[in-house]
């Protein structure tokens, strides 16, 4: 029974030590051209740019719909209301500034709300020394650790305590998950951004012009904002974190994780804080700085009836 236990660990070791070395071989893939994770970000990239266009002429008729049926609206209310003509052009004319502003916006979409998200990750760069975060390269650290983790339980140390290699296993397998969440978390966020604002986005804020969906056009602004929160705070979490994780990489290469006292638990143990942090801390903060803001466009409309 307990040969058989250790042929079963053996197995598993070498499975894990499999999957963890595949893992390394396609983050180190990144730098061929970005296959991967990295990939599929840019493509999400490219592909935004492309909906983006197709999408602003249909946000142009549907605004200007909206704002046929909202004049109606207003000059009904007008009417009913049978206030004085200074006040009925005072009012039409500051519906007819505010409608035409949003059609400016709508019209110049690639200038403003672009520079919202690239201004907030532009900070994170400036403030981390660091380029655009990759994906690819955050899993590439994550199977680093695991991978030397895994070459540490040797058949020799299984040899001696069977519980010992299936705590190393463990150790590696929550260190690599650890650190491909992280790489998704930041995927989701860019790819988030790429599809909700900088491409579907756009169609939207067609619906501005309507006292009844102008909330939608808040929201999309208002969430704008957010992502670009939650990826300026994702800069500076993962950038930190990834030089801790730098220090974890030396501290397996160098001791030895299986003697007293071993730094195995503390590895994992700051690989799922670091998992942690970067999956909940960002979108937390960005919620509430910019999660309840609202422009008040929707009052706005319904104020100079």
């Amino acid at each position: 029974m307990r040969r058989r236990t250790r042929t079963l660990v053996a197995i598993s070791c070498v499975v894990a030590v499999t999957a963890v070395a595949a893992g390394v071989a396609m983050a180190q893939g990144a730098d061929l051209g970005g296959q991967y994770l990295d990939g599929i970000r840019d493509a999400y990239r490219v592909a935004a740019s492309g909906w983006r266009a197709r999408l602003l002429p249909l946000a142009q008729r549907i605004f200007m719909l909206l704002a046929a049926l909202e004049f109606c609206v207003s000059g009904l209310v007008w009417a009913v209301k049978r206030d004085s003509l200074d006040d009925l052009a005072a009012k039409f004319l500051l519906k007819f500034l505010l409608i035409s502003f949003l059609l400016t916006l709508i019209t110049s979409f690639d200038l403003w709300f672009p520079a919202i998200l690239n201004g907030f990750a532009a900070a994170g760069e400036e403030v981390i020394g660091r380029g655009t975060m990759s994906p690819d390269s955050i899993i590439a650290i994550g199977g680093t650790l695991a991978y030397s983790i895994l070459e540490a339980i040797s058949l020799t140390v299984l040899a001696h305590d069977v519980l010992v290699g299936a705590f190393g296993l463990i150790c590696a397998v929550a260190v690599a998950g650890s650190y491909i969440a992280i790489a998704i978390q930041v995927l989701v966020v860019m790819i988030e951004s790429y599809v909700v604002v900088l491409g579907g986005g756009v169609l939207f804020l067609g619906f501005a012009a309507s006292r009844w969906t102008a909330a939608f056009a808040e929201q999309v602004v208002t969430y704008a904002f957010f992502l670009g929160a939650r990826i300026f705070l994702l800069y500076l979490f993962v950038g930190v974190g990834m030089d801790v994780t730098q220090n974890f990489v030396r501290i397996i290469a160098g001791s030895q994780l299986f003697a007293e006292p071993s730094p195995l638990l503390q590895v994992t143990g700051g690989a799922l804080a670091f998992a942690y942090i970067v999956t909940r801390v960002p979108y937390d903060v960005a919620w509430k700085l910019t999660g309840r803001h609202s422009l008040g466009l929707a009052h706005a409309l319904r104020t100079l009836s």
